[in-house]
């Protein structure tokens, strides 16, 4: 009777639609660590350049053999047209025009031209890319300028006089030194990790709670609860089957989500942390798993104690609004502070919502604070077993059928 019983839990939590979903997202993020490798690929590449030359003097020289030296030149000539009808089927990203007084400009005390005609095929960040490249390459090309002519003027070191300072960087965060990393490199690495994931498990919190106060309201108003209570089966049964159904859709969700994570993690491990010496391990896997499974389950828990509140399925919609805002809080304040700094108070209030852990477990899995994410999981397991017991008890009760009308007991404290 039991097997039945979870047999039809699981498909009213476990549907297909949910599960489109969890593989969608799934997707997303295998696709986003994709593009994310395609990048570094692209950043990696030489640009495709034309470059029309009208100055016979050095300095022009100095620029063409610079830019072939650092660039696939696939047209080198003197008219302008023709370098950008090449540079088209080429599909190259600039040419670049160095005009024809560029030397006698330099050498009178002026300052000289050169035009860069770019190819710019979208504003998607893989169509910019070779842009960029291209523009950090026109400041060193001038740097390089200005290095001949110091040389000339007989500046000592040149080199020296124009870069005179070398910055070296050194944070200081939760006990370790990070040498070579400034703050805003960790706010970055953090912050690209942790957004993205805080607004998935956002999505994926609110969707199976929906789903379960929406199956509880709907089985009370076609009185299928009111039908499986009064059949002889224990009523235990019957809660362990919907909080069992829950966990193995928990499950299986977190399993997909993890899926398409790990990949999303994989290139952006490797660019972001690869200096700093911050990657994740199997364990830490696992523990973020684990750490979104007990969010999950606490999450289904309370959808089903608040399904118990609702007396049918219109109410049960206004029940997924207090689910809905505690996912929300949790990721708006995941995304806009750390834990760490907030005060005493907020901490706890933040550490009570089995949401936020999840959501943080990425950032304090990079910088080794197992502690915080094992001893969050702990707390949701206590938490949904906390649920469960007390869903079990409400079981045992006329209440379930009824609802609970917490208007009538006001009322009845006034009389």
């Amino acid at each position: 009777m039991f097997a039945n019983l979870l047999k039809k839990e699981l498909r009213e939590v476990l549907t297909i639609g949910n599960l489109i979903v969890v593989i969608v997202l799934a997707f997303v993020y295998a696709s986003i660590g994709g593009s994310i490798g395609n990048i570094e690929k692209e950043v990696a590449k030489k640009p495709v350049v034309a470059i029309v030359n009208m100055d016979r003097g050095e300095y022009g020289r100095v620029v063409q053999s610079s830019i072939e030296s650092f660039a696939e030149v696939v047209y080198t000539g003197k008219d302008l047209q023709s370098g950008l009808d090449v540079l088209r089927n080429q599909s190259g990203s600039a040419l670049l025009l160095v005009e024809e007084n560029f030397t006698d400009s330099i050498k009178s005390g002026e300052k000289a031209r050169i035009k860069i005609f770019w190819l710019l095929k979208g504003l998607g960040i893989m169509d910019t890319i070779s842009s960029s490249v291209l523009e950090n390459f026109a400041s060193n090309v001038e740097k390089q300028i200005t290095i001949i002519l110091m040389n000339q003027y007989n500046v000592k070191n040149p080199q020296l006089v124009l870069d005179p300072v070398e910055k070296v960087d050194a944070t200081i965060f939760q006990g370790r030194v990070f040498d070579g990393a400034s703050p805003s490199q960790l706010l970055n690495l953090s912050s690209s990790q942790s957004t993205m994931t805080s607004v998935v498990i956002m999505m994926l919190i609110i969707m199976a709670g929906s789903t379960v106060i929406s199956s509880m309201g709907l089985e009370k108003e076609n009185k299928t609860l009111e039908t499986l209570l009064t059949m002889p089966v224990k009523r235990s049964y019957i809660v362990f089957s919907k909080i069992l159904a829950a966990a193995i859709a928990g499950l299986v969700m977190a399993s997909i989500y993890m899926i398409g994570f790990s990949f999303y993690m994989k290139p952006l491990t490797a660019s972001s942390t690869g200096n700093l010496d911050l990657t994740l391990s199997m364990v830490d896997y696992v523990l973020v798993g684990l750490s979104l499974f007990t969010a999950l389950l606490c999450g289904i828990s309370l959808a089903m104690f608040l399904g118990i509140l609702s007396k049918d399925f219109k109410s049960a919609q206004t029940m997924t609004f207090p689910l809905t805002a505690l996912a929300v809080f949790s990721g708006l304040i995941t995304m806009f502070k750390d834990f760490s700094t907030l005060s005493l108070p907020l901490k706890i209030a933040v550490f009570a919502i089995p949401f936020t852990h999840p959501m943080l477990s990425i950032r304090n899995l990079l910088f080794e604070n197992r502690s915080f994410v094992f001893y969050g999981c702990v707390y949701n397991g206590i938490l949904a077993a906390f649920l469960v017991i007390l869903i079990t008890r409400i079981f045992n009760t006329d209440r379930l059928i009824v609802g609970i009308d917490f208007r009538k007991k006001r009322r009845a404290r006034l009389l």
